[in-house]
């Protein structure tokens, strides 16, 4: 590696960890939270990550309304979380703001999967594990697998 290419990639590592700081600094965050980088949060003051929360590569949180995600859970890389609609009755220039916010809540012990999209309004429950690439459009029942466009649960997570 260069030394351009070093210099590159520590400041393109210090932006990141300031870019960082800043959503932990207004998001409600627990202990031992881990954060990998390139992610991107909207409106991070309605955002409360649990503690033990981890969070992979390339997210997206858009919190247009409140997103609570409980202990433990940990999220895949390329997850997006989104807790707004757009009016699709709007018209014109109107149409940019006519958002319908609706919260999102992930609950404690999940596991999303890579590439999870979570749509507004959906309630995940406690030990649930969502599998990649699934679409998340109504809510999943607690201690669960669950797959698919959009995802549904397949059998009970088993204990271990």
């Amino acid at each position: 590696m260069s030394l351009l290419d070093r210099l590159g990639h520590n400041l393109l590592s210090w932006l990141e960890r300031r870019r960082v700081g800043y959503y932990l600094g207004e998001m409600k965050v627990g202990a031992r939270v881990r954060i990998k980088p390139g992610l991107v949060v909207r409106h991070p003051a309605n955002v409360h990550l649990g503690d033990d929360v981890r969070i992979n590569l390339n997210c997206l949180l858009q919190a247009h309304a409140p997103i609570h995600i409980g202990e433990r859970t940990m999220i895949a890389a390329n997850c997006a979380v989104v807790t707004a609609n757009h009016d699709t009755g709007a018209r014109g220039l109107e149409a940019f703001d006519a958002r319908i916010p609706r919260p999102v809540r992930i609950g404690s012990d999940c596991w999303l999967g890579a590439g999870v999209l979570v749509l507004p309004g959906v309630t995940i429950g406690d030990g649930t594990v969502v599998g990649a690439g699934s679409v998340v459009v109504r809510d999943l029942p607690p201690q669960s697998v669950c797959v698919g466009v959009p995802a549904r649960p397949v059998k009970e997570r088993p204990r271990r």
